[in-house]
């Protein structure tokens, strides 16, 4: 019987001590999964901290920062080209159970595309982060993640679902191979959202396995969740996510609820004095637009 081979690929941007902690639970499995440590243009000696703390695996240092979609397809490529069947893509913040792998494979098939664990705060073992979700069908927002609820019987059932997170995938090679690799024009946020959809639309599943468990050290590597790294990410992501997919729900609607939304965002910011996170969150409101009026031209 041909055995299933599956690389674990990490980015890591400036947070050496946190990578290493992450692949040291990976490595904690049974039998030890091959890893793919990926620095993602830190340039500031981590490639080679990790590198002496570091052994069984691969390090590879890249020479800018090519974003998560950027950073990710680098390993992807290697993966399918040094002929494995599975990648699992894993936040470096991100510390899984050690039967995780087992339970995602053991759920695996060749119509499902991607398949996540449940996630959970590392800080509340008990308090779900992300357990699937399902598309509104007019605003194409994300619903019914379960985050900040209570794990409990009801969220041990693996089901199919419309999205999953890009903090940890497993990811059908030969499916990615026929939909593509993510689009790294996101750089950053909303790429794995998009990534459903391709892959929904080429008609393979995506699965939410709930006995599989990842333990979730929430936002480290932007600085937080109301940074200005994070929000200016997340504001341009949005925009170029919802021009290219609004026409899968109610335009009218979704013009309206992100207007909404963004205005929402920049009060809340500014009334929290994070006047920076506000500016910030409008320049890549800004920038989207832009980048997906392009798109939209060519």
């Amino acid at each position: 019987m041909t055995q299933t081979r599956v690389l674990v690929i990490i980015l890591n941007w400036k947070q050496p001590e946190t990578t290493i902690e992450c692949v040291r639970t990976v490595q904690a499995m049974q039998p030890a999964p091959e890893i793919l440590v990926i620095d993602n243009g830190s340039g500031d000696g981590s490639a080679e901290k990790m590198q002496a703390e570091l052994t069984g695996l691969t390090i590879l240092a890249l020479p800018k920062n090519l974003g998560f979609a950027g950073g990710c397809n680098v390993g992807l490529k290697q993966a399918i080209e040094q002929g494995f069947n599975y990648a699992l893509l894993l936040n470096n913040d991100a510390f899984p159970a050690p039967d995780m792998l087992d339970c995602l494979l053991r759920e695996a098939a060749e119509d499902i595309g991607l398949s996540s664990p449940k996630i959970l705060y590392e800080s509340a073992p008990d308090l779900i982060w992300f357990a699937g979700g399902t598309q509104h069908r007019w605003l194409l927002e994300l619903r019914n993640s379960g985050q900040n609820e209570k794990d409990d019987p009801v969220r041990h059932i693996s089901r199919d679902t419309d999205y999953l997170w890009g903090t940890c995938l497993l990811v059908n090679l030969a499916a990615a191979q026929q939909i593509g690799l993510l689009d790294d024009r996101f750089f950053m946020y909303y790429e794995d959202l998009d990534w459903s959809i391709r892959f929904r639309q080429a008609g393979y599943r995506l699965r939410l396995v709930a006995d599989a468990r990842l333990y979730h050290r929430v936002a480290v590597s932007t600085g937080g969740m109301d940074s200005p790294l994070h929000r200016y990410y997340l504001g341009r992501s949005s925009v170029l996510f919802f021009r290219r997919h609004a026409h899968l729900g109610f335009l009218p609607a979704i013009f309206l609820y992100r207007l909404g939304s963004a205005v929402k965002m920049v009060l809340r910011l500014l009334l929290t004095g994070r006047q920076e996170s506000a500016t910030t969150y409008l320049q890549g409101l800004w920038e989207g637009w832009q980048l997906a009026g392009v798109e939209t031209e060519s």
